[in-house]
């Protein structure tokens, strides 16, 4: 055995054994749960049970845990998109990027069927351009046509006294500025007519696309995030207190401030360099009026706190969650209005942003999220003695049947 081979065998002895004792260190000493870098749960130990095992779960939960406390995967993550930017992948003025197995990006030029690639991806889709990631919308008529339906009961169910609205919120791929790029998305205008159309009389609309598409040209949505800025969810609040016949507080009275290099959900879903290179500012807006806020949680937990505060702004929850602390199953606002009226906004994150603003109008302010509240909204409705109902959410309701159906199933 000669030298050189005697010297590549202990290099890569070291290197295995190495690694092995990383990894046990990194699963008795990592007590993490949550993936700041992709802003999700990890997979827990799995519990075994023989049914599991035969089954096959057990043994796909347990490549799912392992998978997800690799020792220094975020660090490796981070070490690829690097490498991928290294090996001169594509630095054109766009790129497609499919979420999903090994995280492709694609050149956007004339030798490919775009438009194909991206009505046969099953994949969550990043058009990356002019350093902003957009989602790309892919309508479904069935959860269209279910979400009017689910509203339509709700109203039907809850006391008529009781005002129902519904904002439906378009996303930055709505806005994309440049025709053959915009035409990847199915437009969300139209879907949104759909669903208009089919909405029971009784529920009042707020034309919230009119009043971001007058202000497109401004910073209504992050450029690394899925999320409208505070000031898009201003717009939106502004046409909601048009509709209502109330004036819109000015944005000049409100405190405001900023937190500097947020990377937000797109960035951490495609690790683009681009988006990297220019991080978002998120401005915020605090009331100045006086109240009170309590969020509470999954297992019954209430935590008092501001409804803006950059304190909230923390890389394991994400710097959104500066609007009301992040998202929770329901929370209330307490105001120092004396004029009976009670809002419930069932909702899902984009409305974090718009919540705030609504302080000046109502005396009691209650939200809830259908992905975490497992209660009865109707019950709910009636026994906070609620005004006004408002369902807002983002043009999700009409690509998926998710949000559509969890609002059934908790009527």
């Amino acid at each position: 055995m000669n030298l050189r081979y005697k010297i590549n065998t202990v290099l890569f002895l070291v290197m295995i054994f190495g690694y092995g004792i990383i990894s046990l260190i990194h699963t008795y000493a990592d007590n993490g749960s949550v993936s700041s870098l992709e802003q999700r749960a990890l997979g827990e130990f799995p519990a075994f049970s023989w049914e599991s095992l035969a089954t096959g779960a057990f043994t796909r939960d347990l490549d799912q845990y392992f998978n997800d406390h690799l020792p220094l995967r975020t660090s490796m993550a981070k070490t690829g998109a690097l490498i991928m930017t290294w090996k001169g992948l594509p630095d054109e003025e766009a790129i497609l990027v499919q979420q999903g197995g090994d995280n492709t990006a694609l050149r956007l030029t004339d030798d490919n069927d775009t438009e194909q690639l991206v009505q046969e991806s099953h994949d969550t889709q990043y058009l990356i351009y002019k350093e902003q990631a957009y989602t790309l919308f892919k309508y479904s008529n069935t959860a269209a046509e279910l979400y009017a339906e689910t509203l339509n009961r709700f109203r039907s169910e809850v006391e008529s006294t009781a005002r129902v609205y519904s904002m439906l919120v378009p996303t930055s791929s709505e806005f994309i500025d440049h025709g053959q790029y915009s035409r990847l998305s199915d437009s969300q205008k139209e879907a949104f007519g759909h669903i208009n159309e089919l909405l029971s009389s009784g529920i009042q609309q707020i034309d919230a696309y009119r009043a971001l598409d007058e202000h497109k040209e401004e910073d209504i949505y992050f450029r690394t995030d899925h999320h409208w800025t505070a000031l898009g969810a201003y717009y939106a609040y502004s046409e909601f207190m048009k509709t209502i016949g109330e004036e819109a507080v000015p944005l000049s009275t409100f405190a405001q401030g900023e937190i500097d290099g947020f990377l937000g959900s797109s960035y951490k879903a495609t690790l683009n360099y681009k988006l990297k290179s220019r991080p978002d500012v998120i401005t915020y807006y605090q009331p100045a009026d006086t109240y009170s806020y309590t969020r509470y949680y999954s297992n019954g937990k209430e935590v008092a706190g501001k409804v803006v505060d950059p304190a909230y702004a923390k890389e394991d929850i994400g710097l959104y969650s500066v609007f009301l602390g992040g998202d929770f199953p329901w929370g209330e606002i307490q105001t120092g209005q004396d004029n009976g009226k009670s809002i419930v906004v069932i909702k899902d994150s984009y409305a974090n942003a718009l919540i705030p603003y609504l302080i000046p109008h109502f005396q009691s302010i209650y939200y809830i999220d259908p992905r975490f509240y497992t209660g009865s909204l109707t019950a709910f409705v009636e026994e906070h003695h609620v005004t006004d109902v408002l369902f807002l959410n983002n043009s999700t309701v009409a690509r998926t049947k998710g949000i559509a159906e969890l609002i059934d199933q908790l009527m």
